[in-house]
C-alpha cells in the first residue's frame, strides 16, 4: 500500500508540473487540493488516467486531485517529495477568482481541516447517549466518568472559535498565535459571564459592547481573524525595525480585539443567526420540498466541494437547538443512495474491471460516506446510475422532509454513523434515519441495476463506436488541411521567430517533455495564428495559454511565455473565446512583448502536442511538429 500511494504521489506531482508549479497543498477527506502558479499545465486526461485517481476539478482557485479514502497518504508522500508547504503563501499565483467561490473557499479552508475533531466530539456525545440514562443507563450524568467524556464531547465545539481562527490565519498567512489569542477572548468564561448578564457592558466606559454568546460560533472567529490580518499589515508599516520584537505584537491585539468585541464579532454572530434564520425559513416553509430538492442536487453539490460550505450552519444548528434538519439529513440520503447504484452497477455487469472499481467504491460510500470514489468511478462516469442515486436520494430527502428527521452530531452519514440519529428522548428518529437510508439504498440499486446495459448492449455500442470510429479514420485520411496529407501532418510555428528544441526551455516541466512533443519559439510579433483548422477548447482567464484541438484529433497547447500566469492578462489581447471554431492562419491572440519582458517574464513559447501518446507518430523536423510521419 505503501509503495501505492508513493507511485500515486509521484505520477500527481509530475502531472501538475512538479514541486516547482506548486504554490501550496493540503488535502480534505478525498481530495487533494493543490494552488498551482499556472493551471494551465496539468492535462486533465493525462491525470484522470493516473491509476488510482478518481478525477480532477477546478474550483475557487485550487486544482483539486479526486483520490478516496488513501488521500492523507498520498498527500504525505507529495510533500515529502517535493518539501511543499501545506499553507498558501503570500507569492501565490494572483488568478482572477470568482468573487463567491473565493468565500466558499474560505469557509471551506476554515472548516475542512477541523472536521477530524468535530466527528469525534459529536460521536462521542451520541455514545453518551446511547450509554447514558437516556438508552442503556450503563452512566450517570452525576458520575465522573460521563462528566468527563462529556467535556471531551463538548471541547471541540465550544471552543470551536480558537480552531477556527487558527485555520483561518493560516488560509490568510497571518499570525496564527495573535488570532487565536483574540479568538480565546470571545470563550473566556469571565468574559462569557459578563456579556450573559442583564447590566449593559461598556469599553473603556465609553464603547458599548453587544451581548451574546461565542461559545461554538464560526463567523465571529472568521472576521475577526481577517480584520487581525488587515491590523497586523498597517503595524508592520507603522512600527521600527529595532522594535517589532514587542511593539508589534501588543499593537496588534490592543488594536484587534477590542474591534472584535465592539464590532466584528457581534457582526459575524448577526449573520450567522440570519443565515440560520433564512435555512430555518425555507425548511419550515416546505420540509418535504426542501429536503427533497436539496438530498436530489447533493452529489452535484459535493463534486464542486461547496458541501464544505455548508458545515458551518450545520455545527451551529447543532448547537442550537441542538439538532440539524438540513445537512445531515439529505447527506445520509445522497451517500447511501449512491453505494446502491454502485452496487447495482457491480450486480449486473460482468465486466470485471468495472466491478472491481464498483463495489470497493460502494464499500466506501455504504461505511465511510466518502463518496466521491462511486461517483467519478461509476455513476457518473456511466450517466444512468448517477440518474438513479438522484432520483433514490430525492425520495429519501422526501421522507426526511415529511418526518423531520434529525442529526444529531456532525459526521459524515452513512451507514457506520447511522447512530447519530439518535435521538437524547425517543427511538423514533432513529428509526426513520434507518428507514430513509434503506429507501435510499434499495431504490437506487434497483434503478441501476435495471438501467445499466447488460453485456449483449455493451457489444452492440461497441460495434457501432468501432464503425463510428473507421469512418472518421477514413473521412480523416481524405482530408488534407494545415498540410495534413493521407496519414501525415504538419504543424508550423504558430507565432513568427525563432523555433528552438524544447529542450532549451527554460523551465523543467515544459524541458523534460512531460507534457508532450513539441518546440519552442522566440516571439519576433506579438501575434498567435491559427496552425491548423479547429476548435479553441480552453482560453485560460489569465489569457496567456490556448488549448486548442484540429479537425483530426490532434490537442495543441501553445503557452505564451514563462510564468505569464502572473500578469492577469494584462500584456494579451483575445480574437477568439472558449468553444470557438477557427481557420488556418486566423488571428487567435495578441500580446506586448515589451510589456512581457518588463515585467521579468521569460517569452519562449512552447508549442506542444499534449496527446502524442494517443497519436501515431509525433516528431518535430525543419521546425515543424510532424504528426504520422
Amino acid at each position: 500500500m505503501a509503495e501505492k500511494n508513493k507511485r500515486i504521489a509521484e505520477e500527481v506531482l509530475a502531472a501538475v508540473g512538479g514541486a516547482a508549479n506548486i504554490t501550496s497543498v493540503t488535502h480534505c477527506m478525498t481530495r487533494l487540493r493543490f494552488i498551482l502558479k499556472d493551471q494551465s499545465i496539468p492535462a486533465k486526461n493525462g491525470i484522470e488516467s493516473i491509476k488510482g485517481v478518481v478525477g480532477t476539478n477546478i474550483a475557487g482557485g485550487q486544482y483539486q486531485v479526486i483520490i478516496g479514502n488513501s488521500v492523507g497518504n498520498v498527500y504525505k508522500e507529495i510533500v515529502a517529495m517535493g518539501g511543499i508547504s501545506d499553507t498558501a503563501s503570500g507569492e501565490a499565483a494572483k488568478e482572477k477568482v470568482n468573487p463567491v467561490n473565493a468565500v466558499l473557499d474560505f469557509i471551506s479552508g476554515c472548516m475542512t481541516p477541523l472536521l477530524s475533531a468535530i466527528i469525534a466530539g459529536g460521536l462521542i456525545k451520541v455514545l453518551l447517549v446511547v450509554f447514558g440514562p437516556s438508552l442503556f443507563g450503563v452512566l450517570e450524568k452525576t458520575g465522573d466518568t460521563y462528566i468527563l467524556m462529556n467535556a471531551l464531547g463538548d471541547a471541540p465545539f465550544y471552543f470551536l472559535p480558537i480552531l477556527i481562527a487558527f485555520n483561518a490565519s493560516k488560509k490568510l498567512n497571518c499570525n496564527s498565535y495573535l488570532a487565536m489569542m483574540v479568538a480565546s477572548v470571545l470563550v473566556y468564561p469571565s468574559v462569557i459571564t459578563l456579556l450573559g448578564g442583564e447590566t449593559a457592558t461598556y469599553l473603556f466606559g465609553v464603547i458599548p459592547v453587544v451581548h451574546g454568546s461565542y461559545s461554538s460560533s464560526i463567523i465571529p472567529a472568521m472576521l475577526s481573524t481577517i480584520m487581525l490580518k488587515y491590523v497586523e499589515i498597517l503595524v508592520e508599516k507603522i512600527t521600527p525595525d529595532w522594535s517589532k520584537n514587542f511593539l508589534k505584537p501588543l499593537l496588534i491585539v490592543v488594536i484587534a480585539a477590542p474591534i472584535a468585541l465592539c464590532a466584528i464579532a457581534p457582526l459575524g454572530l448577526l449573520i450567522g443567526n440570519g443565515l440560520q434564520m433564512i435555512l430555518n425559513t425555507i425548511y419550515a416553509f416546505a420540509p418535504w420540498l426542501a429536503m427533497a430538492v436539496f438530498s436530489g442536487l447533493m452529489p452535484f453539490i459535493v463534486m464542486t466541494g461547496m458541501h464544505g460550505a455548508l458545515v458551518p450552519t450545520c455545527i451551529m444548528a447543532l448547537s442550537s437547538p441542538g439538532y440539524d434538519t438540513l445537512l445531515i439529513p439529505a447527506m445520509l440520503a445522497s451517500n447511501i443512495a449512491q453505494a446502491g447504484a454502485t452496487f447495482g452497477v457491480a450486480a449486473k455487469t460482468k465486466d470485471t474491471d468495472l466491478r472491481q472499481i464498483a463495489i470497493p467504491a460502494g464499500i466506501s460510500a455504504l461505511l465511510a460516506g466518502v463518496t466521491e470514489p462511486a461517483m467519478y468511478g461509476v455513476t457518473l462516469r456511466l450517466k444512468k446510475p448517477m440518474a438513479a442515486a438522484c432520483i433514490a436520494s430525492t425520495l429519501g430527502g422526501l421522507i426526511s422532509g415529511i418526518v423531520e428527521l434529525k442529526g444529531y452530531a456532525f459526521a459524515t452519514p452513512c451507514a457506520t454513523a447511522i447512530v447519530q440519529f439518535i435521538a437524547p428522548h425517543g427511538n423514533s428518529n432513529f428509526i426513520f434515519g434507518v428507514i430513509v437510508a434503506c429507501v435510499s439504498f434499495g431504490l437506487a440499486f434497483v434503478l441501476s441495476f435495471i438501467l445499466t446495459k447488460n453485456d449483449k448492449e455493451n457489444e452492440a455500442d461497441e460495434k457501432a463506436a468501432v464503425q463510428t470510429k473507421e469512418e472518421s479514420v477514413k473521412m480523416e485520411e481524405k482530408t488534407v488541411s494545415c498540410g495534413h496529407a493521407g496519414t501525415e501532418m504538419e504543424i508550423c510555428a504558430p507565432v513568427k521567430g525563432e523555433v528552438i528544441p524544447l529542450n532549451q526551455v527554460k523551465d523543467n516541466t515544459f524541458a523534460s517533455g512531460i507534457l508532450g512533443e513539441g518546440f519552442a519559439v522566440i516571439p519576433s510579433e506579438g501575434k498567435v495564428y491559427a496552425p491548423f483548422d479547429g476548435v479553441c477548447e480552453n482560453l485560460f482567464e489569465t489569457l496567456h495559454a490556448l488549448g486548442l484541438t484540429s479537425v483530426n484529433g490532434v490537442e495543441l497547447l501553445i503557452h505564451v511565455g514563462l510564468e505569464t500566469v502572473a500578469l492577469n492578462g494584462a500584456p494579451f489581447k483575445a480574437h477568439i473565446s472558449s468553444g470557438d471554431h477557427f481557420k488556418k492562419g486566423d488571428l487567435l491572440l495578441e500580446f506586448d512583448i515589451d510589456a512581457i519582458k518588463k515585467a521579468g517574464c521569460e517569452i519562449q513559447t512552447p508549442v506542444i502536442v499534449t496527446n502524442a501518446e494517443e497519436l501515431e507518430e509525433v516528431t518535430v523536423k525543419n521546425n515543424k511538429i510532424v504528426i504520422g510521419g
